[in-house]
This record gives structure tokens, C-alpha cells and sequence, in this order.
């Protein structure tokens, strides 16, 4: 069975750390760009406000460089007029194209297969509003300088990049 490699983006504090946001050279640094890209056979799905935007973010995205497919965005999750945090986004979206999988501390319906699932993934974000089932997936950049290298090596770990 095939792994899937899945990154959930966000783009704020990540890929545009707030130094460089507040130098004025842009809302998406390529040289963050680049090293996500360093993250080969893995796929995006935009986890960030920003959200979908009829394809702007992508259209960004590719224009500074970025080579790995983009998959999907997750939703924003309400319940009434609460926002939910980021990681409810993200477990909705691995529950709706995963195989119905979401994170081991779910639904026990959901999870009785959870030793077979076929996918990794990894969570750039700089706030830290994610699922106590995602704490092993997740990585906090600096919101000031957006992802590192030590993020991606710790990335490529959790994706099971260096076994390929």
C-alpha cells in the first residue's frame, strides 16, 4: 500500500515569517518556499485563514517557487457562531479524504481500523490551536521567522521521507 504524505500549510508565521512581512517584500518569502519544497513525494493542503480564494494563494505560491502539489484546503469549522481551532479543521479534512480516518484520540468508530491507515502528515502552524491526537504531527515555527531547516528535518521524519 502506497503512503500518502500530507502537509497541512498554513501560510502567515510560516512561509512569511513577520520580519519579513514587516520589511514590505511580500506576504510569501521563496526562500521558506524552497525548503518546503525540500519535502518531496508529500502534498499540501492549505490550513491557513487565508483559505480558498479562487486560486490567488496557489497562483502566489507557485509564482515564489513552490514545486509540491496542492491538494485541498480545510474548511473553517463552526459550531453556531464559535470558531473552531485549526486542528478541528484539520481532523475534519483527514475524517473526509482520509478513509474516514482522523486522529487516534477520536471517535472510537471512527479510529477501529487506526494501525492500517496508509497516510503521515505534518502541521506547519505558529499557533498552537491543534488536537491532542495531532501533538506527534505538528510543528510550531516562530512566527517571527517562519519554518527552519531543523522544522523540515523534523518534517521529513515524520513523514517517513528517509525511508525512500
Amino acid at each position: 500500500m502506497e503512503l500518502k504524505r500530507i502537509i497541512f500549510l498554513d501560510i502567515d508565521g510560516v512561509l512569511a515569517g513577520y520580519k519579513f512581512l514587516c520589511a514590505g517584500r511580500g506576504f510569501i518569502d521563496p526562500e521558506k518556499v524552497a525548503l518546503i519544497n525540500q519535502l518531496k513525494g508529500a502534498e499540501i493542503v492549505i490550513s491557513s485563514s487565508w483559505g480558498y480564494d479562487n486560486g490567488r494563494t496557489e497562483k502566489t505560491l507557485r509564482e515564489r517557487g513552490l514545486e509540491l502539489p496542492i491538494i485541498g484546503y480545510t474548511d473553517h469549522v463552526h459550531l453556531g457562531h464559535d470558531w473552531i481551532c485549526r486542528g478541528n479543521e484539520i481532523e475534519k479534512w483527514i475524517i473526509e479524504h482520509a478513509h474516514g480516518m482522523g486522529t487516534q484520540y477520536g471517535d472510537e468508530y471512527l479510529h477501529k481500523d487506526y494501525q492500517e491507515f496508509d497516510y503521515e502528515y505534518v502541521i506547519f502552524d505558529d499557533n498552537d490551536d491543534m488536537l491532542l491526537g495531532q501533538k506527534d504531527h505538528f510543528i510550531k515555527t516562530n512566527e517571527e521567522y517562519g519554518v527552519t531547516q531543523e522544522d523540515i528535518d523534523i518534517a521529513s521524519k515524520i513523514l517517513k521521507l528517509e525511508e525512500d
